[in-house]
Formats: structure tokens, C-alpha cells, sequence
């Protein structure tokens, strides 16, 4: 080798080694059960049967059924929106990078934003509630005596050790995971309402759950529908795998509509068996979110035993949505510090198990410190702090969520009519994104309702506050790292070759050339 062509071969060394070990996740890692796991962990649909239910028949009553299949078909329409991207730019950003391909990377930047504190809510949210939800759990089952002072703060950190993890290694082991866990707590709640509906409910089957009357008429069903779409929330979650999986073209959509659309089908079922189970007639019991309907139900069919057990289905399920939230929260974190606009370190993979371990091991971090903080100021910390944090951080979550949802619905309008030419269809690329921001907004709409409790009020304040601080800071790095704006939002998988910067971190002068 000539002495002239030595930096060229070293150059190409060096980037070749940042790519592939330090800024990169697992190529061709994933399958399309993989991708689904994700997003049936993040949609947590056993929590969502659980607890939320409630909260949509306090307006629809025993037309609970047709609020959550109407709300299910504009989520649908998303989950279109967002296969549409995620089949076509592969990146762990999903939502940050869609928003920069549509919008430029100052916009996208703030869809990243919005997109990684929502998530990033909903993990902390989630493991402080499973926390609190494994000590009633024990409890109940009669393992404590009485209530012991902040144990739920000690089974966060255990989660949060579990679940790093679960994440630290191979990626397919939390996505397995996931597929498990889901899957066994989802087939008892299943069985359970199949159990009722050949029972026949308390008077037998009955048509009034798909009817408007039972409703009260269009107002109640519409507004039960806001806080149905809210059970379908974290679907999308799966295209932050897109970097790691086989063939995303092909895994993208099934996984992200074929999991909508499979929730539809479970939770009509589910609440179908519900209201039959209730009696259609007199719906107090279950629209009273104090009391899920799930257990209510268990306690009805089975008695206290089943209640123990869909309790358990109920944790194992939170569990999964816990390991699902922060592998998106990790992933989008990373993304954006890959492009330089957060820490690098989060931004770095492992040399052997490429998965992003900085990342999820930040986030877990941080879970545990907002949990013990939450302890610490509420005078019931010791017993009821993991119910407030729980509510309180989700409920953020949910706000910003659904901000994502419409925005990321607007860029797929904009890009689709910029980018598909030929492809371009007035049916799938204009109205079903407006169908999907119809749904998004009204979920959105839902959140935002006056809360009677004073700190759930805060709630769409810290929202945006999140966002304001969002717009000075990509307004301070254009003005002091235009570069690093400048690559925002990147779909590394149509690139080669990593930046020449990585080279001064990379370079072995001992490296054998030849």
C-alpha cells in the first residue's frame, strides 16, 4: 500500500467502525412478530380494558361497545398515516424523523420534542404505576399485613433494574418478551368476556350496546368516543424499530394497522361482555373509574379468586407497556442525540449487542429519581404516591400524545402530496389523514377537560411549557450550531457512510492494513 493511500484506507476504517459499533442499531434483527409486540406492549390493552373503560361509559353508558369501534376506526386512519412513513423512512426517530422528512429539521426537531416527552411521561408513569399496583396486589392477596411505607419506591428500582435488562442485551429479548406477556395476561380477559357472552350477560344478549338511544343520543356517543380513542394510544410505537427490522416495508403495516385494528375487534368483544355482563339496563357500576370494570366483572362471573387473578393479568400486562414505552422512549431519545441535538452519549450504542443501552438505561434513571421525588414531597407519599404520580405523568402523556398524533396526521398530508407523485391518492392521502386528525383531535379535546383535582389541572400548562422550551431551545442551537440543525431528522439507513467527525474517536494507528 502506498504511503498517499494510507488516510484514505484508515478514513474508511474509522468510519466503517462508527457505523457499525458505535452509532448504529442491529441490522435485519427483527421479524414482523417482533415489530407486533411492540406495538401490543406500548397499546397495553389489558390496562386499557382494565381502567379506562369507565371513563368512556360515564358518557356513552351501555353504548360503551360502539363508542370504542367508532373511536377504533379513526385510529385506524393514523395507524395507515404512520405505516405509510414508517414502510418508507426507516428510523428509530419514527414520529421526529417523519416530521423533519415533511416540514424541514426545525419542525421536526419539535415533533422529536413533543414525541420523546410524551413517551417519556408514559414510562415513568407506568413503572411507578405498576409499582403501586403490585402492592395493593399483595395486599389484597393477604401478603401484608398492613401497608408498608414506600415499598412501591423499592419495586420501582427493581422494575427499573429488570428492565434494563430486559433492553441491555439482544433487542429481540425485550421484544419477546413483550410478545409473551401480552399474550398471556390478553387471553385471559379475552376468555373471561367469551365466558359471559355464553353465559348470556345478566338478561341475555342484546343489540342496545350498538345503539344510539343507549348513548342518549349523539352527544354522549362522541364524547365516549374521546376517551375511547384514548385506549388506542401507542400502536404507532413499532416504527421506532424500523432501523432494526428484516423488511420494513412489508412488517410496518401489518404491525401498525394489524394491531389497531385488532385492538377494534378485542375491545368491542370485551366491552360487548361488559355491558351484557352489567345488564344494559343499569350501567352505575361500571361507569365509575374508581371501580375498573374488568375486576367488577371478574368478581360477578368468577368471584374473588379470578379478581386476584385478572389483578395479576392486569400488573403482568403494565409490566409489558412499561418495557414497550421505554424501548420508544430510549429509541427517540437516541435518535435525536445521534443527530447531535441532545447529549451524544445517549446517541451511542453497545459495541456487541447494538442496542441503545445509554438511553434506556437515562430514562430508567430518571423513573426512579421522579418516583422518589413524588414520595418525597406528597404528605401520602408512603401510600398513595405511585396513584398520583401514575395519574399525573400519564395524563401529560396522553395531552401530548395526542398533539403528536394531529401533528404527525398534518406532515403526512404535506409530504405524501410532495413526495408520492405517481402513487398519489386523494383517498388514502388526504382523507384518511383527515379522518385520523378528526380522531387524533378529539382524543386531544378529551384530555383537555377540566380536571376536578388542583394538580391535574397543571396539566396542559406542563405541556406547554415542554413546548415553549422546545422552541428556545432549537432557536439557541440554530443560532450556535447550525450544523447540528441542519442534519436534524436524518434517515441514516439511505446513508453509507457515517460523518468524518466519528474518525478522531475511531482511529487505531495499529490497525493492519494491506
Amino acid at each position: 500500500m502506498s504511503v498517499e493511500s494510507i488516510p484514505q484506507a484508515v478514513g474508511k476504517q474509522a468510519v466503517g467502525t462508527a457505523v457499525e459499533t458505535h452509532t448504529q442499531l442491529k441490522k435485519n434483527a427483527l421479524n414482523t412478530w417482533d415489530v407486533i409486540s411492540q406495538s401490543l406492549a406500548f397499546l397495553g390493552p389489558v390496562m386499557s380494558m382494565a381502567f379506562l373503560t369507565g371513563y368512556v361509559a360515564i358518557a356513552a353508558g351501555a353504548a360503551t361497545p360502539l363508542a370504542v369501534f367508532l373511536g377504533g376506526l379513526t385510529m385506524v386512519a393514523l395507524g395507515y398515516v404512520v405505516s405509510q412513513f414508517a414502510s418508507r423512512v426507516h428510523a428509530a426517530g419514527a414520529i421526529y424523523n417523519y416530521a423533519a422528512k415533511a416540514f424541514g429539521p426545525e419542525i421536526g426537531f419539535m415533533g422529536g420534542w413533543i414525541y420523546l416527552f410524551a413517551t417519556l411521561l408514559l414510562t415513568i408513569a407506568i413503572i411507578g404505576g405498576v409499582a403501586g399496583w403490585i402492592t395493593q396486589f399483595l395486599a389484597m392477596a393477604g401478603f401484608l399485613a398492613e401497608p408498608v411505607p414506600y415499598l412501591w419506591i423499592a419495586l420501582v428500582v427493581v422494575e427499573c433494574i429488570a428492565l434494563f435488562l430486559l433492553t441491555y442485551f439482544d433487542v429481540r429479548i425485550s421484544t419477546r418478551t413483550q410478545l409473551w406477556l401480552v399474550f398471556i395476561s390478553l387471553a385471559l380477559v379475552v376468555l373471561l368476556a367469551l365466558y359471559v357472552i355464553i353465559r348470556g350477560g345478566a338478561a341475555g344478549h342484546s343489540a342496545v350496546p350498538f345503539s344510539l338511544d343507549a348513548a342518549g343520543g349523539l352527544q354522549g356517543l362522541t364524547y365516549g368516543m374521546i376517551f375511547a380513542i384514548l385506549m388506542y394510544t401507542g400502536f404507532e410505537s413499532s416504527a421506532v424499530l424500523a432501523e432494526e427490522t428484516q423488511d420494513p416495508k412489508r412488517s410496518m403495516p401489518i404491525a401498525i394497522v394489524g394491531t389497531v385494528a385488532a385492538a377494534v375487534l378485542i375491545y368491542t368483544i370485551v366491552t360487548y361482555a361488559y355491558s351484557i355482563g352489567f345488564g344494559v339496563n343499569d350501567t352505575k357500576d361500571w361507569a365509575d373509574p374508581t371501580k375498573p370494570a374488568l375486576f367488577s366483572i371478574a368478581g360477578i362471573y368468577g368471584g374473588d379468586w379470578l379478581v386476584a387473578l385478572v389483578f395479576l393479568a392486569a400488573i403482568v400486562d403494565g409490566f409489558a407497556v412499561a418495557l414497550g414505552c421505554l424501548t420508544t422512549s430510549a429509541r427517540v431519545a437516541f435518535a435525536i442525540a445521534r443527530d447531535g441535538a441532545l447529549p451524544r452519549a445517549l446517541g451511542r450504542t453497545h459495541t456487541t449487542y447494538k442496542t441503545p443501552y445509554i438511553a434506556n438505561g437515562a430514562v430508567l434513571v430518571l423513573a426512579a429519581i421522579v418516583a422518589i421525588v413524588f414520595a418525597a414531597v406528597l404528605p401520602t407519599g408512603a401510600t398513595s404516591g405511585s396513584d398520583t404520580e401514575f395519574g399525573f405523568l400519564a395524563g401529560i402523556g396522553a395531552i401530548t400524545i395526542e398533539v403528536i398524533y394531529t401533528f404527525v396526521s398534518l406532515a403526512a398530508i404535506v409530504w405524501f402530496r410532495r413526495e408520492l407523485k405517481n402513487e398519489y391518492s386523494i383517498l388514502k392521502h388526504l382523507v384518511i389523514p383527515i379522518v385520523a386528525i378528526i380522531g387524533a383531535g378529539a382524543a386531544l379535546y378529551g384530555s383537555l377537560q377540566p380536571a376536578p383535582d388542583p394538580l391535574m389541572q397543571t396539566m396542559p400548562y406542563v405541556a406547554l411549557a415542554w413546548i415553549v422550551l422546545g422552541l428556545l431551545y432549537i432557536v439557541f442551537l440554530k443560532s450556535t450550531k447550525p450544523g447540528v440543525v441542519a442534519q436534524i431528522g436524518r434517515d441514516l439507513s439511505t446513508l453509507d457512510v457515517a460523518e468524518p467527525v466519528d474518525m478522531r474517536f475511531n482511529y487505531d494507528p495499529n490497525a493492519p492494513t494491506n
